[in-house]
């Protein structure tokens, strides 16, 4: 009796056996309710996130809804997966950077004169050297703000030529020059050595005489230049009785102490006690270009001290620079290895763009409350980049006045050949598996779509390891596999990836993707969680003459450090 038996071991084995499977492919949409029964924050925004993800959740939820499923089950959920929104301080927080009037003189003798940029003398050709020249401290991925003039019309050459606006020789008389004397009764006067002032009679005598120009206006002229011949003697270094000025407040007439005159550095100076006449050099007047001036010649003495002063000539040059509509340019520029370029990644909201607008946004060159940028922006961009591909995304940068003016960055893609605003709350549907212990586990395959970011690996890849050849002078499109960051797509024409190496663009393409892309991207890939194939779905976009956007499946089959990658045909 001890050693009896369990008379029922055998026959709950045998029923245990038979026991009926219930396995079953099925789909579920999680609803408002299901979330709230979740609690915390999956209740509070009704979507998981990254702090909160459906991995952790979904599994309880679906043993509690579906006890009576059995291994091998799976369940598609779809649910709200709220992203955290994209950092676009690199773009908001950018420094500006405004050309210069050097900056201009250092791109041609014409884009000096005129600064400004034209259809003739593109600004791209020359910004990237200005920068790099200018903003000696930028690091490799830094944006600037880079604002320029630019007009649709090319200068004419022939208007840029220095032309002499007035010149006089004083042997004759002074006109149209004019004199005033304020204190003593020496004058200017014309004499065959020039114009000359001489405060001695019988001894030295108190005078102040002005010898001005006429008004000389230098609208539509810049670089004006002043150039004179004098003679000075018996000064006895006093150097403060004898002055060139310019002044652009004097009336023409009457009292020159009531208007500023702002004394001019005059290059070359005689030695103030000899008869020998030495020329004035150039003397500067950029600072008044485009203004109406006046050249005075004042002359000092005292009982103490008068000077001999002849001017025997006088000229004044400037070079010609028609006026023109000009607009103001600002745009992003990015600093990399390769230097400075235009980033295909940004772009800021300008003048022009706010103009074309209208109404208050032409006014205040700022979105509002009453002016929301969602309203403008999709149809901006449309206009501004009429052929950008699908998946194509650009960060967009804008004024926006709420007590005091900011900037603000949105991001937007486009998705159905319509330029969208990015929704930090995305729709995604993952795939739960029932496994052999009797739980739900998430299926772990990694999909995503490839950025401009990953074509530039691929690239990048190919110019370290096959050579400079196999990439394009922007480092941005590569020969051997296809792969370019500018459009963000592998292009499939003739040239465009190497033939004498794949048979075929697709085994170009799945090499790239598995040996280069995803092992770099996923270092730390593994094979296999809880007992299932880890899958990576890529969606990438090719041009061959038309677009197109495949998706392709690749398994991992070695985890990382140093993981592989194989693909499954489709």
């Amino acid at each position: 009796m001890l050693v009896a038996c369990n008379p029922m071991e055998e026959i709950n084995k045998e029923l245990d056996a038979k026991a009926p499977t219930y396995v079953q492919s099925i789909s579920d949409v999680l609803t408002n309710a299901d979330y709230d029964a979740m609690g915390g924050n999956v209740a509070k925004y009704h979507a998981f996130s990254e702090s909160d993800p459906a991995a952790d959740y979904v599994p309880a939820f679906l043993k509690s809804k579906y006890p009576g499923l059995t291994s091998g089950s799976a369940d598609k959920v779809t649910y709200n997966f709220k992203n955290s929104y994209p950092d676009l301080s690199a773009f908001t927080g950018a420094q500006k950077y405004t050309l210069t009037e050097a900056d201009y003189k250092s791109v041609s003798e014409t884009v000096g004169a005129v600064q400004y940029f034209s259809p003739g003398n593109p600004a791209d050709n020359s910004i990237p050297s200005i920068l790099a020249a200018s903003i000696t401290d930028a690091a490799n991925g830094d944006h600037y703000i880079v604002s320029y003039q630019y007009s649709a019309i090319d200068p004419n050459p022939n208007d840029l030529k220095r032309s002499t606006l007035l010149e006089k020789t004083f042997n004759t008389d002074l006109a149209p020059f004019t004199e005033i004397s304020v204190t003593g009764d020496q004058v200017w006067e014309a004499t065959s050595y020039g114009a000359k002032m001489n405060g001695y009679s019988g001894g030295a005598v108190a005078n102040e005489d002005w010898l001005i120009s006429p008004a000389i206006n230098l609208d539509g002229y810049k670089d004006g230049i002043l150039n004179f011949t004098q003679i000075i003697n018996y000064l006895h270094d006093q150097w403060d009785q004898i002055t060139v000025a310019v002044s652009t407040d004097y009336s023409g007439t009457g009292d020159p102490n009531a208007a500023t005159w702002t004394a001019l550095t005059i290059p070359n100076l005689p030695s103030g006690s000899s008869w020998s006449s030495v020329a004035s050099g150039d003397v500067d007047l950029s600072a008044y270009d485009g203004q109406t001036i006046y050249i005075a010649f004042k002359y000092l003495s005292s009982d103490s001290n008068a000077s001999t002063w002849e001017i025997p000539d006088f000229s004044l040059s400037a070079v010609g620079a028609p006026v023109v509509q000009t607009t103001t340019v600002e745009v992003f520029y990015t600093k990399s290895s390769y230097g400075w370029a235009k980033s295909t990644d940004a772009y800021y909201v300008k003048a022009d763009d706010y103009n074309a607008m209208g109404g208050s946004l032409a006014k205040y060159h700022d979105f509002s409350s009453s002016d929301n940028p969602d309203n403008y922006l999709p149809q901006m961009l449309q206009l501004k980049f009429p052929y950008a591909q699908e998946g194509t995304t650009i960060a967009v940068v804008y004024k926006y006045y709420s007590s005091g003016l900011k900037t603000y960055g949105d991001q937007y893609s486009v998705v159905n050949g319509m330029w969208t605003k990015y929704d930090p709350v995305e729709i995604k549907t993952d795939q739960f598996i029932l496994g052999s212990s009797n739980e739900w586990v998430f299926d772990p395959t990694v999909s995503f779509t490839m950025a401009s970011s990953d074509y530039q690996i691929v690239v990048d890849w190919v110019k370290t390891n096959k050579g400079d050849s196999y990439v394009d002078s922007y480092g941005t499109q590569d020969f051997y596999y296809g792969a370019g960051s500018y459009y963000s797509n592998y292009d499939l024409r003739d040239g465009k990836w190497d033939t004498s190496v794949f048979s075929t663009w697709q085994d170009a393409v799945a090499e790239s993707i598995a040996k280069v892309l995803l092992p770099a991207k996923f270092p730390n890939a593994v094979a296999q969680v809880s007992g299932i194939d880890v899958m990576y779905k890529v969606t990438f976009a090719t041009y061959g003459g038309s677009a197109g956007v495949y998706t392709w499946t690749f398994q991992c089959t070695k985890s990382g450090p140093n993981p592989e990658f194989t693909y499954i045909e489709q």
